[in-house]
C-alpha cells in the first residue's frame, strides 16, 4: 500500500465550497439579467472609462474574459475590466448606508506572487476615489481568495459598495504594485422606502 498521498479533506472542501459559492453568484447574475430587459447603459464622455488596450495582457494560466471583459495589468497584478465600462448600482435602504451589502461589485484580481495557501487573506489593498465630485470612501468585505481549476495560484477577491454613482477610479495595490481604471457607476433601481 502507498503512504506516500498525502490528501487534505480540509482544504479539498473549502476549494469546492469557494468554487460553488462563485458558481453560484455567476448563475443568479446571467438569470437576473435574461429576466430583466434594461436599456444598456453607457457612460458619459466626461467619464475617461479604461477600455481595452491595444497589446491585450493575457495571464499565466487563468481562462478567457467573459464577452463584456478584458483582462488588465500586467503578471504582478492583473483585474478583469468591463468593456462597457459601466457598473450597476442601487441604494442602500435607509439607515443601511454604512453597510457593505448588498455589493456594487466583487473586483477578483490574480497576481504571480500571489498563492491562496500561504496567503489566506491576500494583502491586498483596495481604494477608490470620486473624480466627478465629493463622495465617502468606498466600502469593503474582508478580502479573501478563490482557487479553481483554472487559477493555479488562486486569485484575491473583494467585495466592493461603492457609496455614489458617478465616475470612479479603483486601485488596488499588492506588494507595492499598483493598478489602476475607471468605471462608470449608474443607478438602476430608487431606494425602496417603509418597511422593505
Amino acid at each position: 500500500m502507498n503512504t506516500n498521498v498525502s490528501f487534505n479533506k480540509k482544504d479539498l472542501a473549502m476549494t469546492v465550497l469557494r468554487l460553488g459559492v462563485l458558481i453560484s453568484v455567476v448563475a443568479l447574475t446571467v438569470v437576473g439579467q435574461q429576466n430583466s430587459p434594461r436599456q444598456a447603459l453607457v457612460p458619459p464622455a466626461s467619464c475617461p472609462v479604461t477600455v481595452p488596450p491595444a497589446h491585450p495582457f493575457t495571464p499565466p494560466a487563468w481562462s478567457e474574459p467573459g464577452d463584456d471583459s478584458f483582462w488588465l495589468g500586467s503578471e504582478k497584478l492583473w483585474t478583469e475590466g468591463s468593456k462597457s465600462g459601466v457598473w450597476e448600482w442601487e441604494p442602500h435602504k435607509p439607515g443601511h448606508e454604512h453597510e457593505v451589502q448588498p455589493l456594487t461589485v466583487k473586483i477578483s484580481w490574480g497576481s504571480v506572487d500571489y498563492y491562496w495557501r500561504k496567503e489566506p487573506r491576500p494583502n491586498l489593498t483596495l481604494t477608490g476615489r470620486r473624480l466627478d465630485g465629493e463622495a465617502p470612501p468606498l466600502l469593503l468585505m474582508p478580502m479573501t481568495n478563490i482557487a479553481g481549476p483554472n487559477a493555479r495560484h488562486g486569485f484575491m477577491l473583494s467585495g466592493v459598495y461603492v457609496p455614489t454613482p458617478g465616475c470612479w477610479e479603483i486601485t488596488g495595490d499588492y506588494k507595492g504594485q499598483k493598478l489602476s481604471f475607471v468605471v462608470w457607476v449608474q443607478q438602476v433601481k430608487p431606494v425602496k422606502q417603509g418597511n422593505q
